[in-house]
């Protein structure tokens, strides 16, 4: 027995999504597509539909719901691609779909993951700031290639250094109600726990231990 002709019997706007249509399909909810995607594919009420056409527009009906959803990501915190990839699975999205709305994200300047690389080091240094080892750390997390997170996260022993200092600065009322000794302990985790190389923890703590008025030799058991 032949398949009844499937026709697209109606194109409304969804009253829910500004710029989303509603796709019917023999008088029956079908799909939702965006408002330049219905003009991508070329819909028209009446249209007969064959089975390509309609693997074609379910396709792209799940790829624009893919894109919703990278979006409204985007919109709570940047996000590397690895990110939205990985969010994207969850959600249950076939991987064809997940690279083609990866790909429109990308084109449309959404996901950049050098960019991103950059203002995660950039936010971390200027509100919470972070040794080398540890930034890189975080960047790997995030599913950051090893060749970007390299270029990205630059030895540079004097910024390191002015980093670490700066978040001294922030524990420094809280250190001065204790000795210096264990001051100086605690501020050694501290620093190591933010992944600060032991050069720049020895020099802050000797510069510590100076304003403290410790004549104390520093070690790296201290």
């Amino acid at each position: 027995m032949d398949e009844a002709p499937q026709t697209i019997t109606q194109i409304v706007p969804d009253p829910r999504r500004a710029d989303r249509f509603r796709i019917e399909r023999n008088g029956i909810a079908w799909v939702t597509l965006s408002a330049a995607r219905v003009a991508e594919l070329g819909l028209r009420v009446g249209e007969v539909l064959t089975a390509q056409r309609r693997a074609a527009i379910e396709h792209a009906a799940a790829v624009d719901a893919a894109l919703e959803v990278g979006l409204r990501l985007l919109s709570v915190r940047p996000r590397s691609e690895a990110e939205l990839q990985q969010r994207l699975r969850q959600k249950r999205f076939s991987e064809p779909v997940i690279q083609e709305a990866l790909a429109r994200l990308r084109m449309l300047g959404y996901v950049d993951d050098r960019a991103f690389a950059e203002a995660w080091v950039a936010q971390r240094q200027a509100t919470n700031p972070r040794g080398a080892a540890a930034l890189r750390q975080e960047l790997r997390s995030k599913g950051v290639s090893p060749e970007l997170i390299k270029e990205v996260v630059v030895e540079d022993p004097e910024s390191e250094l002015a980093a670490a200092r700066e978040l001294v600065r922030k524990h420094q009322q809280r250190l001065q109600r204790v000795d210096a000794k264990t001051a100086q302990r605690r501020l050694a985790g501290l620093l190591q726990r933010r992944g600060f190389s032991w050069s720049v923890i020895r020099a802050v703590l000797r510069q510590y231990g100076i304003e403290r008025g410790s004549d104390e030799e520093l070690s790296e058991d201290a």
